[in-house]
């Protein structure tokens, strides 16, 4: 057995595979192609797919491969600035949840192709992702194969990295909870109750436009929440790996220091932008509870700031385990996001609206980026925010003067200069 390598996979890549099943090889001969799925990578090892589950995220490294079957690698030829391409992140998983449609994907390869439901298939997923950020794949996003996204003239293809599975890890990952699958199944639970109210609900937006529009779905939603696991199945991951969220607890592992290394540095690469996520929906969330107060906004609010103080200690374990082991490491590797660029704002306005505003008034009248994120003076310095959890969720840094440095401590608000050396952005 093998598997792609998590390091050779960036967000945004599309990976295409065919198997030697009766489906993938009926899909390749009724399209004409060499491939039978599309998968787009979301995240450091995440990725998501459509398939008759519906749409998922998965974990590559359990997404095994036989020796004999393939798989293809493809990038955009011009890669899009680092806003966009989190545009194309967040689509995809606003549609986790959304179910297949057998019917529509088989009308991609039929000259009728009508109607256009907010079903998915692997393709449709794929082009429709990028359709949104203005990025044309193909001629017909709604209905296309994936052959023709293997095709397409925007896309390069790479060489697939591939590391074998050992006969061990196979035995003992097989023998281990799989999270994302109790995820997943907790998530179909809670879509299926909104479903019993409303059919057409797809993803979670749905659900939330419908606890909006029909208060007396809240009851059910709320019931479903709490029943089907979805708001406990983040303890999986606390509790197999205490060590990454407690500080001190990872310097009495026996893994090797090359292993916790490695695993340092895949944490502090993605430090703001790998859990960013949680605290555009907490906020989005706590917005929707103070215009229209439901139980169910109530628990997944509670759930979205466990997360996000999570990724937190996360973050600052990784963090302090490299500034004492391989600090040259830290400063290569740990993302640090400068204020005041284009990457930095399209965070904040989903975060920090009043900031955002802010911030672009002082850049704007100034005429430099420069200055202080708080009250536009100068001279300002760069601070990475290292418990937003607390008071900020989504904001990965500042640039403050000496007074808002001060003010904003003496809020307790926990701030670190940047590392010295060149963006990272």
């Amino acid at each position: 057995m093998k598997r792609i390598k998590i390091d050779s996979v960036e967000p945004g890549d599309i990976l295409l595979t065919a198997r030697p099943g009766k489906v993938s090889k009926a899909i390749r001969f009724t399209t004409g192609g060499v491939v039978s799925h599309a998968m787009i990578c979301v995240q450091h090892g995440s990725f998501i797919d459509s398939t008759s589950s519906g749409v998922q995220a998965r974990n590559l490294q359990r997404e095994l491969f036989e020796d004999d079957e393939k798989a293809f690698h493809f990038r955009l030829k011009d890669r899009p600035d680092r806003e966009v391409l989190e545009r194309i992140v967040d689509y995809a998983r606003s549609e986790i949840g959304a179910r297949y449609s057998k019917s529509e994907a088989a009308r991609s390869v039929a000259a009728v192709r009508r109607p256009r439901s907010k079903r998915q298939f692997c393709s449709r997923l794929v082009a429709r992702v990028y359709k949104t950020a203005g990025i044309e794949l193909v001629p017909d996003a709604d209905y296309c194969s994936p052959e023709d996204l293997r095709i397409s003239p925007l896309l390069k293809e790479l060489p697939v990295e591939f590391e074998p599975v050992s006969a061990d890890e196979l035995a003992w990952t097989s023998g281990r909870p799989n999270p994302i699958q109790a995820m997943h199944d907790a998530q179909n639970a809670v879509l299926d109750a909104a479903r019993s109210v409303h059919a057409n609900v797809e993803n979670f937006n749905d659900i939330y436009d419908l606890l909006v529009r029909r208060p007396e779905s809240d009851q059910v939603i709320a019931a479903a929440l709490k029943r089907s696991g979805y708001l406990n199945i983040w303890k999986f991951e606390v509790e197999e790996h205490p060590w990454r969220y407690t500080r001190g607890l990872i310097d009495n592992l026996s893994a090797s220091p090359e292993a916790l290394r490695d695993y340092c540095i895949g944490t502090v690469k993605e430090a703001y932008s790998g859990g960013i996520r949680y605290s555009i929906n907490l906020v989005q969330l706590r917005a929707l509870q103070l215009q229209h107060p439901r139980e169910s906004f109530r628990l997944e609010i509670a759930l979205y700031e466990t997360l996000v103080r999570n990724d937190q200690s996360r973050r600052e374990v990784a963090y302090d385990w490299l500034q004492r082991h391989c600090l040259d490491l830290l400063e290569q590797h740990m993302e640090q996001i400068e204020p005041h660029t284009e990457y930095w704002w399209s965070l904040i306005d989903r975060v920090e609206p009043k900031l955002a505003v802010l911030s672009r008034h002082a850049v704007s009248v100034e005429g430099r980026t420069d200055i202080c994120s708080t009250c536009g003076d100068d001279p300002a310095k760069p601070y990475r925010v290292v418990n937003g959890a607390e008071h900020m969720p989504g904001v990965p840094s500042l640039r403050l003067c000496d007074d808002c440095l001060e003010i904003r401590r003496g809020m307790g608000h926990v701030l670190m200069p940047f590392l010295l050396r060149s963006w990272k952005t």
